[in-house]
Order: structure tokens, then C-alpha cells, then sequence
């Protein structure tokens, strides 16, 4: 494996570890908090003390398919040869499996999907010959479309592009920050952000952060197809899941840094030389 490919297996062990651990604590709140084992969470309804026991044991599973996929990198890279390939990719298989089931119990459906799309490509690795071409070309692929109709539904959403979006979540997360939500940041305070909502400037730069996110992800769209040097496209990457980050640095991280993965891998072999040698 090369190093770029190496790093982009690494932030999908971050995601899927952070997700995993993540569902852990989340377990573990509810029950120290509500003995019953009963508690409602936004988008996901409530729990049960039955629930909460299937959504620990699945995310331990995935904690071990993590950590068994770490084992066949570092054998990978420490004695290449079919043997390591192949347990590799049994790895990859192992660990995509674990995703999918997890997901049924998972309100992280985006997480998840771009989790899946880059185990699948880094699973394509372990094949003969054209391996490391199709894992590239899928991830370009799945980048593309991840970043692009993002991009494109929030260039055609007026909520979003006039800013309303990002000042719902502002509000959103200055009360659960007041509510004691760890999740999200506690600034502004709901006294300095009453303030800032009666005065133009807040308005304007949430206009001009909403248009600069969308047009920055159709960017980051035709860059994974290969429209943009690699450096260019992940440096804008960076920058970009950064500010995200924001919203919610917490719960925000695995999808960050699955995404990342995806793009970072699509920039071995995008799809555009492909068609435009």
C-alpha cells in the first residue's frame, strides 16, 4: 500500500473507531441519566434498555473489525505477498459487513454510507493487478457524487443560500449548549445571539458562508473527478471539514473524516484522465 493509501485506511479507522465510541457513550449517558433505560433523542426516537444493549454490542463489534483491519494494514505493509493481500481484503469484507448492520440500528445514515462506499474502495486494493486503478476510480467516483449533489441541493435550496439554514443551527445548538449538550459549542450564549439575529451583519455573513459552503463543495465535486491538482483539492478539503466542525465538533468528525478518506483516495486515480488521456 502506498502512503496515500495507507492514510485513507487510517481516517477510516478514525471514523469508524469515533462513531463506535461515540454509540458507547451515548449508552452510557442514557443510563446513568435515566435508569429506566428510556430517553428520546432527536431523529431517532426513543430508547429502550433492549436497544440500548443491541447498539453496544454492534458498535463493539465494529471496534473489533476496526482493529482486525488495523492488524492486516500493518501486516500488509510489514510482509507484502498474497497472504497479507488476501487477509486484507478479508479484513476490508469483515469490516464493511459490520458497517452495514450496524447501520439498521443508526440514525448516521450519510456516515454510514460514505463509511461503506470508502471500505468498498479500499477493499478493491486487494485485488490483482488493476486493484489500486479501481479503488481510485470508485472513490473518485463516489466523491464526486457525494460532493456534487450536496453542492447542487444547496445551491437550489433559497433556505439555505439566503443563510436561513446556518441561523436555524445557530439557534439550534446556542439552546442545547444552554441545555447542558455537550455536543455542541457554547458560544454564542442565547442572550448574545438574540442580539446578534436583530442586526444585519449576522444576516450577511451567514448569506455569504452558505454560498461560499455550496460552491465550495461543487468545487470539491469536479476536483475529485480530477478537474484540481491533489494538493489544491485537499488543502480546500481541509479547510472546508474544518469550518464544519463548528456545528458540531463532536458527532460531526466521523463523517469528516470518511469523507476525507474517500477524496484522499480519489486523487490516486481520478476518473477524468480516464476518459480525457
Amino acid at each position: 500500500m502506498t502512503t496515500t493509501q495507507t492514510a485513507a485506511a487510517l481516517l477510516l479507522l478514525l471514523a469508524v473507531t469515533w462513531q463506535a465510541a461515540l454509540t458507547l457513550a451515548d449508552g452510557r449517558t442514557i443510563a446513568r441519566r435515566y435508569p429506566e433505560g428510556r430517553a428520546y433523542r432527536l431523529g431517532r426516537g426513543w430508547t429502550t434498555p433492549a436497544e440500548l444493549a443491541v447498539q453496544r454490542r454492534l458498535a463493539l463489534n465494529v471496534l473489533t473489525g476496526a482493529a482486525a483491519l488495523a492488524a492486516t494494514i500493518g501486516f500488509r505493509r510489514a510482509a507484502p505477498g498474497p497472504a497479507s493481500t488476501a487477509a486484507y481484503g478479508i479484513g476490508c469484507g469483515l469490516l464493511l459487513t459490520l458497517v452495514l448492520i450496524e447501520r439498521r440500528h443508526s440514525g448516521c445514515r450519510f456516515t454510514t454510507v460514505c463509511v461503506a462506499e470508502l471500505t468498498t474502495a479500499l477493499g478493491l486494493l486487494a485485488l490483482p493487478g488493476s486493484g489500486p486503478a479501481a479503488a481510485g476510480l470508485l472513490a473518485s467516483f463516489c466523491a464526486a457524487q457525494l460532493y456534487l449533489v450536496a453542492g447542487i441541493r444547496k445551491l437550489r435550496s433559497a433556505h439555505f443560500i439566503t443563510g436561513g439554514v446556518l441561523i436555524d443551527n445557530l439557534a439550534y445548538n446556542a439552546v442545547q449548549a444552554a441545555a447542558g449538550n455537550r455536543d455542541f459549542p457554547a458560544w454564542p450564549s442565547l442572550g448574545t445571539l438574540s442580539t446578534m439575529l436583530t442586526r444585519p451583519p449576522l444576516h450577511r455573513l451567514c448569506r455569504a458562508a452558505a454560498i461560499a459552503t455550496a460552491t465550495t463543495e461543487v468545487t470539491l465535486g469536479l476536483a475529485a473527478l480530477g478537474l484540481l491538482p491533489a494538493p489544491a483539492t485537499l488543502t480546500l478539503a481541509v479547510l472546508v471539514h474544518g469550518a464544519f466542525l463548528l456545528i458540531s465538533p463532536r458527532r460531526i468528525v466521523p463523517f469528516s473524516t470518511a469523507s476525507l478518506g474517500l477524496l484522499l483516495l480519489a486523487t490516486t486515480h481520478p476518473l477524468l484522465p480516464v476518459f480525457l488521456p
